[in-house]
C-alpha cells in the first residue's frame, strides 16, 4: 500500500499543512497510521478526501 508525508499530501491535494492538521483535530481527515516518531503517513483513501472536503464545504 502507497503512504505519503504530511508533505506529500499538501502537494498533491492543494491544502496547507495547517487545514490537514485542522481536518486531523476535528476528525474529518485522520492519518491512516502516526509512526513511532509521530510522522502522520496518508494512505490512497485519505489522499482523495481533501477533495471531497472541498468539493462540500460551504
Amino acid at each position: 500500500m502507497r503512504e505519503w508525508t504530511v508533505s506529500e499530501l499538501v502537494r498533491l491535494a492543494g491544502i496547507s499543512v495547517r487545514a490537514l492538521h485542522h481536518y486531523d483535530e476535528i476528525g474529518l481527515l485522520v492519518p491512516a497510521r502516526v509512526g513511532e516518531n509521530r510522522y502522520r503517513h496518508y494512505g490512497e483513501e485519505e489522499l482523495l478526501r481533501p477533495q471531497h472536503i472541498l468539493l462540500y464545504r460551504v
